[in-house]
């Protein structure tokens, strides 16, 4: 019976974290079509919103109803950027979407005692970061002269042999143009979008990086919190 009970609760954990995704997914895609206009062939925010959320397997019927229904809405969502500092160089950028910011900032605040960090000045921990376009490809077989040779015609910036796949770096202009292409190759792309990519890292120790970890979690686990970048050397950002 424990055993029986424990299956069921990482069960009910996995489908609780799925539904938190949705929702934060289903939340972008309202506040771009009401920034940007419902169509996203020219709303580029709403189509890498909706990208996302149908590679998370967000229902295109739940995507139609974000997309038509911010006029109805009555909730001011506001978007808020924080940039803060952690231990030994950390640099965080935090992005929330909210319709009570000082909610969102004690949470914060709370998360970031712990770490420990503080929120920063705007501007001063975005110049540590690239916003540009990133496609994670499977390694497979492929050595890296192979994925060189097949997006040699591609508009790429940098390629980036890591532990597990490729990380093909491009101007945020050419994104989709760029994976529209890679996707033609029949290359397994694991993760794409436009994102802040640090452009130097830093190293933290074991328990540095357990509070890290537990701060990106509290991130993760809050309504408001739609996502946190770090320039930490190892990949556990989300």
């Amino acid at each position: 019976m424990p055993r029986k009970h424990l299956i069921a609760s990482g069960i009910n954990k996995k489908q609780q974290q799925q539904a938190k995704l949705w929702m934060k997914l289903a939340k972008e895609i309202k506040a771009a079509a009401k920034v940007g206009g419902p169509n996203p062939e020219t709303n580029p925010r709403l189509k890498a919103a909706i990208d996302k959320a149908l590679e998370n397997n967000l229902s295109r019927e739940s995507i139609e109803r974000n997309i038509n229904g911010p006029n109805k809405d009555t909730d001011q969502l506001i978007d808020i950027e924080y940039e803060c500092y952690g231990p030994n160089g950390l640099a965080i950028i935090i992005k929330a979407l909210s319709d009570n910011n000082n909610r969102v900032l004690s949470s914060l605040r709370g998360y970031l005692n712990k770490l420990p960090g503080e929120i920063s000045k705007p501007n001063s921990v975005k110049m540590l970061f690239d916003y540009k376009g990133e496609i994670l490809v499977e390694k497979e077989n492929f050595t890296e002269d192979d994925i060189l040779n097949k997006i040699i015609e591609c508009n790429i910036e940098d390629l980036i042999e890591l532990e597990n796949c490729f990380q093909i770096i491009c101007n945020e202009n050419d994104f989709y143009v760029s994976r529209d292409k890679i996707k033609d190759m029949n290359l397994k792309i694991i993760d794409s979008g436009i994102k802040f990519i640090p452009n130097s890292y830093v190293d933290l120790n074991s328990e540095q990086v357990q509070k890290l970890e537990k701060f990106i979690q509290s991130c993760d686990e809050d309504d408001d919190i739609q996502w946190v970048v770090t320039n930490f050397g190892e990949e556990i950002n989300g």
